[in-house]
Parts: C-alpha cells; structure tokens; sequence
C-alpha cells in the first residue's frame, strides 16, 4: 500500500469520494488491473454496487478481473473497517480521480521537476513543431512554448485537455494546440515533428508506442523520455529502449533527493 501512502503526502487536504470512479474515462478503467489494491477494491465495489456497474459499462472487458477479485477475497461486514477499506481503495488510485476532479491541484503540487535546458541540450527548441505526449497538465508543453513554432499537447485525460486550453488562453500563448490522444495513438500525420516529448508517460503500450513515435519524428528529429523518482527502482522499460531496434541512448542523473533519466533517439 505504499503508493497510496505517497499520493497522501503529495495531495494533502484533497478529499476523495467512491462517486469520483464515475470520472475514470476508459482507458483508466483499462489500467485498473494492474493499478488496484485488490482485497481493498472488492470491498468498495460490493459497498458501491453503482461503481461495479458503471465500469463494466464504459469499459466491458474489465467485468471479468472484477469478478474475479470479488470471488476471491471475502465478504466485510464491520462498516468501520468497510469504510477504511474503501478509502485504501480510493487512494491507491487517487492520481486517476485527481487527473479528472483536480487539474489544478495536479498542476501545482505533481513531482515533475525538469529545466527547460535539460530538454535544449539535448537538440534546439527554436521554431521547432514539438509535441508533448502525456502532457498532463501541460508543464513541458508550456516550458517549450516559448521557443518553438507549435507544440501540441496530446492528453487523453478531457479535464486536463480543457486546464492547458484554460491556461493557454489566460497566459494569452498561441502556439499550443490540445488535442485528445495517447503514446500510441497520435492523431498527427507521419513525420509531422521535430522533437517528441514524454515526461512519465511512456510505457502504457510500450511496442506500439515505439512504433508510434518512430512514424511522427521527421528524419534529423528527436525523440525525448523523461523519468524522474525520488526512489531508486527498476525501470523495466530500460532494456527495451536501448537495445535494438530502437537504440534510445540514456541519461542518467542521480542526488539525494531525485532520480532524473532521459532517453533520447535521433531519428
């Protein structure tokens, strides 16, 4: 449970309610399986038979992992403990329920700490197209904006999508176009960018993103993954980026307080 214990630290004074899965968009639900403490969600989805519903129904094939998890671990009939359970459950996840309820408290208080000269010294920014993939909030997008041509900032996630347009359009920046799309899917013609940039945001679908990110960079363009962690842990993506075919050359910095990992591919 020690995730949960993390999201606490990072987003307190946030309260969160069962009624907040019925925000989780599709591709979050899809993601459940390997997110969820599993004794802990049972009990929530028996208490809340509402959730149990609303998943299957936005997103069918999950209906057998949860009826799995709820014919493998036993009925709770003590509320109290119900209810500490539920919000175990709540808070394992809690980073997809801010995602969609609190952009603003993701944008101001998520663990994201990269320099804009960490990403120009790798390849020049100046009126480059650039998209930013993942782009939660849109920090990278909006650090990059001021040098490059277009940045597009591709976010699955519709209340993240409409925060960056907000901000945008406050900040008066007119060279970041939102759109929806994730790693693997990126609705933009070939070889349409100059750089392509993922902050924590890779590994969803690890083969078709490769593959993905090799048909938008232009020949000469790059290709950026940042990772940043407070904890030494195994990557397991690092084997597959720098061996062949893809070739991804790293960059590794680590102190007291972070781990920062780059990869980086010249297409």
């Amino acid at each position: 449970m020690g995730y949960s214990n993390k999201l606490r630290e990072l987003f307190p004074g946030i309260s969160i309610h069962t009624e907040d899965l019925l925000l989780l968009e599709t591709f979050q639900i899809k993601s459940l399986p390997e997110r969820v403490a599993l004794k802990e969600f049972a009990t929530l989805l028996r208490a809340n038979p509402v959730v149990h519903r609303f998943l299957v129904s936005k997103y069918p094939p999950v209906a057998s992992f949860l009826d799995k998890i709820l014919l493998e671990n036993s009925v709770i009939e003590d509320e109290t403990l119900i209810g500490e359970q539920c919000q175990e459950a709540l808070w394992e996840i809690a980073d997809l329920i801010i995602y969609n309820k609190f952009p603003e408290h993701f944008d101001t208080q998520a663990p994201i700490k990269w320099e804009l000269d960490e990403i120009s010294s790798i390849t020049s920014l100046e009126r480059k197209v650039i998209a930013d993939v993942g782009a939660g909030s849109g920090r990278i997008a909006f650090m990059v904006s001021p040098l490059a041509h277009t940045v597009y900032a591709v976010e699955p996630v519709t209340s993240l999508r409409s925060f960056i347009k907000e901000k945008a359009l406050k900040g008066n920046v007119d060279n970041i176009f939102v759109m929806d799309g994730t790693l693997d899917s990126i609705p933009l013609p070939n070889h349409s960018l100059d750089v392509l940039i993922t902050s924590n945001a890779i590994g969803w679908n690890l083969p078709q993103e490769l593959k993905e990110i090799e048909r938008m960079v232009r020949p000469g363009g790059h290709a950026i993954h940042l990772l940043w962690s407070k904890e030494v842990q195994e990557n397991p993506f690092h084997e597959t980026l720098t061996s062949a075919p893809w070739n991804y050359s790293c960059i590794q910095n680590e102190n007291q307080d972070e781990i920062k990992i780059r990869y980086i591919r010249q297409f």
